[in-house]
């Protein structure tokens, strides 16, 4: 018998509480984050500046426990920025091996007249950059802004099409 099939028939005698706790245990755990990609012309983004990193940022933070992607950037912009932003579904998924961290990112469109005010002790200020112009990002971000990004921006305020 090899090796492997020792294993898994050990790992088959126990119970299932047991198998499951085995299997987290042994397995990577990942953190995941979300992030809020907001607009209010398709040709800027609101970026946020921590004070704990250098560099500007899009808006999110952790999904907590439970919680859906699309439920967290609403809470963390709600929470730090002090507005409630309809967050389209996200339009991709990043996933960093090395960091072990998974990010949703979404879209969300706000009137022109919003104003971001930072409400935690963690961002500095919150500023609007066009799309073509965007500042320094933190070297460690490796999600970073692709061409994807920004047409999930251009897009979410053109009007759609009527279907055939």
């Amino acid at each position: 018998m090899t090796l492997e099939a020792v294993q898994v028939a050990v790992y088959k005698s126990l119970p299932r509480w047991l198998r499951v706790r085995a299997v987290r245990h042994t397995t990577p755990n990942f953190t995941v984050g979300s992030l809020g990609l907001i607009t209010h012309d398709g040709g800027h983004v609101l970026l946020v500046r921590t004070t704990y990193r250098n560099g500007w940022l899009p808006a999110g933070g952790f999904v907590r426990r439970g919680e859906t992607p699309h439920a967290a950037v609403t809470r963390e912009v709600g929470e730090e920025l002090g507005v409630e932003v309809a967050f389209r579904d996200h339009h991709r998924v990043y996933f960093d091996v090395a960091r072990r961290a998974v990010t949703f990112i979404s879209v969300g469109v706000v009137p022109e007249d919003t104003v971001f005010v930072p409400r935690t002790a963690e961002l500095a200020e919150a500023r609007w950059f066009r799309l073509d112009e965007l500042p320094p990002m933190p070297h460690d971000f490796t999600e970073g802004m692709p061409e994807e990004d920004l047409d999930a921006i251009r897009a979410a305020v053109r009007p759609s099409r009527p279907r055939s």
